[in-house]
């Protein structure tokens, strides 16, 4: 697995692009606009029909051949449109571009085209969290080739993540910068967590507890905490990194388009290394299978941190709640801005014991910017690592750090978009909350 890493890291570093790439997974919920409900998997699919008009690509899955997406080109890759796991959330990873103001116009230009189709299909794409009224069941998992087998089998309450909608970062990093960009982004998640909580309404109802719902759905679909949140302990290089990832159980892998379960083995090192595996079709046939080099890209994907390095070999900064309209980019900008920084980050985090660092992740999932661990101040450590973003975004050059402005705002008024989002619901239920998270009424800021 180390050698995985190390030549999937010496590939990435002969792309042609100078400077350091910045990719975007937007998931947004897709609900009616009357009642905040989840909408149809019909009108989910009639969206890559509308694409298709604005010379998009439609994407067939590779298994049912069914219409599962679409796709255009972009600089450096392919804006990709589809579902996430569930289908009444809807992802768009925007294609990479080189600095905060092209994916600015990225995201404005996105939300123009699906303005039109949520006219027409009185529904709303959602900058926020959750979805607020539909509740997680098995029947809103998307009709594609990953999830075509039962997860449940595998992991018991997968199907939470139905309803969940995150806001996801991709950087592109250096062999050098992996562990350490690793570790500072799962170190600040409490920190994180504290400025973007957006999930503290689902179901219909304020959840008591929680103002991020989304990323603790991550703990209660497994509670062992082994592959999700943070880790628990920071990485000392890559190579431990690397063992760590291959002892951990193998999922499937993919033979002739088609998922093959391999779970039964101990580890995916205990797997990879035998000349001839078994694996089980869907139907439960058994088959024999050859391990080959591309079931560890796939494998490395079989484990969900705050921050981790990805099957692309770039940064992965998971764990933002979908923001508010207008705010789509601050876990962009703070992302990069943490990295462009390194060192000091780094530094900073050196102060705090590791356990303390994810105490700070419960402590804000729950409290947010008022959550405090050890007489420590999570609102403390979220004024610092703003700092240090800024400090990274000044350092590029480009009046990037103007991306940080709404979470220095958010900061200074002890207020994250969960805290809102509660007095929305307060003074006008589901519908005010659906109206104020539209992203399309706001297509006209910029």
């Amino acid at each position: 697995m180390y050698k995985f890493f190390q030549q999937g890291f010496q590939q990435a570093a002969n792309h042609p692009f100078e400077g350091r790439r910045i990719g975007a997974e937007l998931k947004f919920p897709l609900v009616q606009r009357q009642t905040g409900k989840a909408a149809s998997l019909t009108t989910v699919n009639s969206l890559w029909q509308h694409l298709a008009q604005k010379n998009w690509n439609v994407i067939n899955d590779p298994l049912t051949h069914k219409p599962v997406g679409a796709s255009k080109p972009g600089e450096f890759n392919h804006t990709v449109a589809g579902y996430a796991i569930g289908f009444c959330n809807l992802e768009f990873a925007l294609a990479h571009t080189g600095d905060l103001h092209a994916l600015e116009q990225q995201i404005n230009a996105l939300v123009t085209e699906l303005a039109p189709f949520a006219d027409a299909h009185d529904v709303s794409f959602l900058g926020y969290g959750i979805q607020p009224v539909t509740e997680p069941t098995p029947e809103y998992r998307a009709p594609k080739q990953r999830t075509l087998f039962d997860w449940n089998a595998i992991f018991p309450r997968e199907y939470l993540f139905t309803v969940s909608a995150q806001s996801h970062v991709h950087l592109s990093i250096s062999f050098e910068e992996a562990i350490p960009a690793t570790n500072i982004l799962n170190g600040f998640a409490g920190a994180q967590i504290a400025l973007m909580a957006n999930s503290s309404i689902w179901k219909g109802n304020i959840d008591d507890t929680y103002q991020s719902v989304t990323e603790k759905i991550y703990d209660w679909w497994i509670p062992d905490g082994k592959t999700v949140g943070i880790p628990r302990n920071s990485f000392n290089d890559l190579e431990s990194y690397a063992d760590f990832v291959a002892n951990l159980s193998p999922v499937f892998v993919y033979r002739n388009q088609e998922p093959i379960l391999i779970n039964h083995y101990s580890s995916f090192a205990d797997y990879f290394e035998r000349a001839q595996a078994i694996g089980y079709r869907l139907s439960g046939e058994e088959m024999e299978i050859e391990p080959l080099p591309e079931d560890e890209k796939l494998h490395n994907s079989f484990y969900w941190f705050t921050a981790r390095i990805s099957r692309y070999f770039t940064m992965e900064n998971r764990l933002w709640d979908q923001q508010p309209p207008g705010d789509l980019i601050c876990p962009a900008a703070l992302s990069l801005g943490l990295l462009s920084a390194l060192n000091e980050a780094q530094e900073e985090l050196s102060h705090y014991d590791w356990l303390t660092l994810k105490l700070m992740r419960e402590a804000a999932l729950q409290k947010g910017l008022a959550g405090r661990v050890e007489g420590i101040a999570i609102a403390d450590l979220a004024k610092r690592m703003l700092e240090l973003a800024t400090l990274g975004l000044k350092r590029r050059g480009l009046g990037e750090e103007k991306f940080l402005e709404s979470l220095q705002q958010r900061l200074l008024l002890r207020q994250n978009p969960a805290m809102i989002a509660r007095d929305l619901f307060n003074k006008g239920g589901i519908p005010a909350l659906v109206e104020d998270r539209d992203i399309c009424r706001y297509k006209n800021l910029n």
